[in-house]
């Protein structure tokens, strides 16, 4: 509906003002009249219930009064009413100005029903008040008259007009779901002064206005003038906004507990051709005490104050500009599911009323809408935006529980707002995380696409908060350590909401580091300083980039369990079961991750090692370990150089050299380590539980090399023994049953050292791979084979012949031949470089071949004793003596000559086959006992001894000749000799 023109509205007030004037002069009686007559004729003409009080009239002063008067509804509720009107004509100055002066025009007690209604089917969108239905017929539009358009409007001057006690009272009749819905709200106290009103367009008239709205003191002041332009001041003061709660309700689930507004600002109305032009400077906008619940739950946000200043509006610049935003104490409370879901994201979500839902399901949705035009969009600056003493109090239960997490003394400062969401603004932070760390960030925010760079100051986090993160994967209590960092941050977001840009540079600092095993509850990790300088991370291409890591006084355990297992395998959790949902799945795509590390430094660092699988505990440590790796990567080709020093217990050296890289799929190492003058006695536990005997006395230096490739793993140690003394004899039932004293005398030289070349391979895919065991195997299977061919081994020592073990005589011969002495030099030199060896010396005989051949040699003893010369039966068919002295003893032992033998056998007398027949009787018949025997047996091995000291120089007290006992089974003529420690 549009409103009736200004100049008709002149026209009415201007005819019912020169009607009372002219009827109090006039007419005595018009008052009587106008109170009688006028409320028909409204009531006929515009549908207006009209009630007049009494009009009086007192030509005296001259003063015109209107009694108790309403306005009322079809109903007969009053909508507009006023206690008393009065007018104070000026007729003089009436006359002259030929128009209608007043000195003064005073309302007192108005008051206003303002009621707002459900509206116009016909009109959905356009409010409906009780007041624009009663006054409908009289604001419709009318046709003029071209006399009315041409004739000037009448001349009205108001010296002053005066509202006295006024009262405004609004109610919405609509559902309190409706939008704009707001409680009953009553302005009292209402009090307005204009000056100077004129009907003149130009002419400014001052005023100034003043009510109660609750507790709040509403004030204005300024000029107006007919024409509409006007300028002046608002001000509101302390307006709680717990009633207006409703008008953003739709929008945000929100409970406002308490809080309350101030406004003021300088606005100015300038009509022009095309409407009005309007503008508000030097606003200011203050909310005091403000405190936000959720619906029917805990508290949301509150903060102590909110100020919004130098506020200016420009309409037709349709420009919005604001000074600064300030927030004082500003109190946040947040929740984070455990799938990572922040709830403060709900308060956006609106309220739907069941009432609305049905009624929209009833009525359907007309998603159908005409085009509107685009109209100009408007421009925003913010200058300052910045928080001051603030908090956010987060409970997130990303690790599986809730975990409180508070981000106190908040400073922020944000710059260089506006509409263009693109442009980059100055943004600086300062807060402290649980009263403990310290957080600062200094850089650019860049709102839409989201872009945020800058340098991140962090200081005093406590490690101690990843404990509940670690211990649904790890046994491990995290006790002590603090991190600090220096980083710039750079992180963006592509108009189409894709990560673009994810860059982390800069330097971390971990303090005090202290890690305890949650199996045993011992220290398993320490670290005094760890300091990272040099990293670059690019989220997008997966890159990780790091110059230097320094590690101080680290400290680390390993050790292995009675079961075989170690304490770092105790510390893996079980994973939790994969979800079923088959949705939840991640795939990751993109670029492969990619590690370089420049260096890696340790300074005092210390390794403790222990085996508490053996039967006695093993314990070592490496301490004061120093050193760097270098070019650390998991780019396949490229190795790590590896260079440390150490200690083990103290005071034997030990260096790594090599290169590695065992982060690729086929992990690859070379690896040189040493280890210099190791107190053997500390690995007494190892010796006891696989070799059977503790260790006295000894050093060990080692130089380990291992190759691996993929997972076979190759391994070449040399290893030196000095001065090794074994000790008591332990019972282990994985000890193997080898002289082991034997092996080392074997083993050792003559400045008793042992020297072993060991090479191992293994498979680290075998499940029951252990490179401990690996190694005692083959140490194990070197010394069996020691001790099993021990003159191999010694041969191997003086490259000689490897049957150093025995020396074969022909039978019946016990004198050494020359090559038996060569052969027995040899073994003296390998006697000499082995000076705990000592050997054993046994004869042996042949007893079937070699008991003849002393039958035979007793026979020519009883012949030499006939003839009194040495017989030599070879020579038996050359010597006429030999063959005398045969036939006398054939004679003297059987009691017949050889003639009888000889025909006998059918011989010839005096051939040379009776003369053999004649010495194997014989020969028979010589008693030979196994005393004789083991005397030649024995002369053998005394023979070898005499040697080997006589000509060798070996001490008689290392050679010891045994007892020679002859059995019928014998079947070799030689000394055999064994080796003994």
């Amino acid at each position: 509906m549009a409103p009736p023109s200004r100049r008709l509205v002149l026209k009415i007030i201007a005819a019912l003002l020169l009607l009372l004037v002219g009827l109090i002069v006039v007419l005595w009686q018009a008052p009587a009249l106008t109170v009688r007559y006028l409320p028909g004729w409204l009531k006929q003409e515009y549908g207006l219930n009209l009630t007049l009080g009494k009009i009086q009239v007192d030509l005296a002063q001259p003063l015109l009064t209107l009694g108790p008067s309403a306005l009322t509804d079809d109903d007969g509720k009053p909508l507009l009413s006023l206690a008393e009107l009065s007018l104070k004509p000026d007729l003089k100055a009436s006359w002259h100005q030929q128009g209608l002066v007043l000195t003064e025009v005073t309302l007192t007690a108005p008051t206003l029903d303002l009621q707002r209604r459900v509206p116009d089917a016909k009109r959905p969108g356009t409010p409906r008040f009780n007041l624009t239905d009663t006054l409908s017929q009289l604001l419709a539009p009318s046709p003029r008259t071209a006399d009315e358009a041409l004739s000037p409007a009448p001349k009205i001057t108001i010296a002053m007009l005066s509202l006295q006690q006024g009262r405004l009272t609004y109610r919405d009749t609509r559902a309190t779901q409706a939008d704009g819905w707001l409680p009953p709200q009553t302005l009292t106290g209402l009090a307005l002064t204009l000056t100077n009103i004129s009907s003149l367009p130009d002419q400014n008239s001052l005023y100034t206005l003043a009510a109660t709205l609750g507790k709040s003191q509403l004030k204005a002041d300024g000029s107006v003038s007919l024409s509409g332009a006007s300028q002046g001041k608002l001000s509101l003061a302390k307006l709680p906004l717990k009633p207006f709660a409703p008008l953003w309700a739709p929008y945000l689930s929100l409970d406002l507990l308490k809080g309350q507004a101030s406004a003021q600002a300088s606005y100015r109305l300038i009509p022009g051709k095309q409407g009005f032009g309007w503008q508000l400077s030097k606003g200011k906008l203050t909310l005091d005490g403000w405190q936000l619940h959720y619906p029917k739950g805990a508290e949301f946000a509150r903060f102590t104050q909110l100020v919004l200043g130098d506020i200016s509006l420009d309409g037709q610049q349709q420009l919005l500009k604001i000074g600064k935003l300030n927030v004082q104490q500003p109190v946040l409370h947040a929740s984070l599911d455990s799938q990572q879901n922040l709830d403060v994201s709900k308060i956006l979500t609106p309220r739907v009323s069941p009432a609305s839902t049905k009624a929209t399901i009833g009525k359907g949705i007309n998603t159908t809408r005409k085009t509107q035009p685009q109209n100009k969009p408007w421009r925003w600056q913010l200058g300052q935006i910045a928080l001051r003493k603030g908090s956010l109090n987060l409970l997130e239960s990303s690790s599986g529980k809730p975990l409180a997490r508070e981000l106190t003394d908040l400073e922020l400062t944000l710059s260089g707002l506006d509409n263009r969401l693109n442009k980059a603004s100055p943004l600086t932070l300062k807060a402290r995380l649980n009263q403990q760390a310290q957080l600062a960030f200094e850089g650019k925010l860049t709102p839409a696409p989201f872009a945020l760079e800058g340098d991140i100051r962090q200081q005093g986090l406590p490690l101690t908060w990843l404990q509940p993160y670690l211990q649904e994967r790890v046994r491990v209590s995290v006790k002590q350590g603090e991190l600090s960092s220096r980083l710039k941050l750079a992180i963006a977001i592509d108009g189409k909401g894709a990560l673009s840009t994810l860059n982390l540079s800069g330097a971390l600092d971990i303090d005090k580091l202290d890690v305890q095993s949650g199996a045993d509850n011992q220290r398993l990790l320490q670290i005094a300083r760890l300091e990272l300088t040099g990293l670059h991370y690019e989220g997008i291409s997966q890159q990780v980039k790091i110059d230097d890591i320094l590690l101080r006084q680290p400290f680390g355990r390993i050790e292995i369990n009675e079961d075989g297992t170690t304490n770092v395998q105790q510390l893996i959790l079980p994973a939790p079961p994969a979800s079923a949902d088959k949705g939840s799945a991640i795939v990751r795509k993109g670029p492969e991750p990619r590690l370089v590390v420049a260096q890696v430094r340790i300074q005092q660092g210390n390794l403790r090692f222990a085996d508490r699988s053996l039967s006695q505990e093993f314990s070592a440590d490496i301490a004061d370990l120093n050193g760097q790796t270098l070019h650390i990567s998991n780019i396949p080709g490229q190795r790590s150089d590896i260079a440390f020093n150490g200690k083990v217990d103290k005071y034997a050296p030990v260096t790594i050299r090599g290169g590695a890289n065992l982060l690729i799929d086929e992990p690859e190492l070379d690896l040189a380590v040493d280890f210099n003058n190791l107190e053997m006695t500390s690995f007494s536990p190892y010796s006891g539980t696989y070799a059977g005997y503790a260790i006295d006395k000894g050093q060990l230096t080692m130089k380990l090399n291992y190759h691996l490739v993929g997972n076979r793993l190759e391994g070449d140690n040399d290893i030196i023994i000095k001065k090794l003394q074994l000790g008591e004899k332990i019972d282990s039932d994985k000890a193997k049953d080898l002289p082991l004293g034997l092996a080392v005398a074997l083993l050792s030289d003559a400045n008793g050292v042992i020297k072993l070349n060991l090479k191992v391979k293994g498979n680290l895919d075998q499940p029951d791979f252990s490179l401990g065991s690996v190694f005692w195997n083959v140490l194990g299977n070197t010394l069996r084979k020691a001790i099993t061919s021990p003159f191999s081994l010694l041969a191997s020592l003086t490259g000689g012949a490897k049957d150093l073990d025995e020396l074969s005589f022909q039978p019946g011969e016990y004198e050494l031949t020359s090559g038996q002495q060569a052969k027995l030099a040899k073994l003296a030199g390998a006697l000499k470089a082995r000076p705990q060896l000592s050997m054993n010396i046994r004869g042996k005989v042949n007893f079937n071949q070699e008991r003849p051949l002393l039958q035979r040699q007793k026979l020519e003893r009883v012949l030499a004793r006939i003839t009194g010369s040495p017989v030599d039966l070879t020579q038996l068919g050359k010597d006429d003596v030999m063959q005398a002295a045969l036939a006398q003893a054939y004679q003297e032992r059987f009691k017949e000559d050889l003639v009888a033998l000889a025909d006998r056998l059918g011989l010839a007398a005096n051939s040379m086959a009776l003369r053999d027949q004649a010495v194997i009787l014989l020969r028979d018949q010589q008693l030979i006992t196994a005393k004789s025997l083991r005397n030649l047996a024995m002369a053998r091995a005394r023979n070898t001894k005499t040697y080997l000291v006589d000509t060798q120089a070996i001490t008689q007290d290392r050679l010891f000749v045994l007892d020679s006992q002859v059995k019928e089974a014998d079947k070799s003529a030689k000394v055999v000799l064994t080796l003994d420690n």
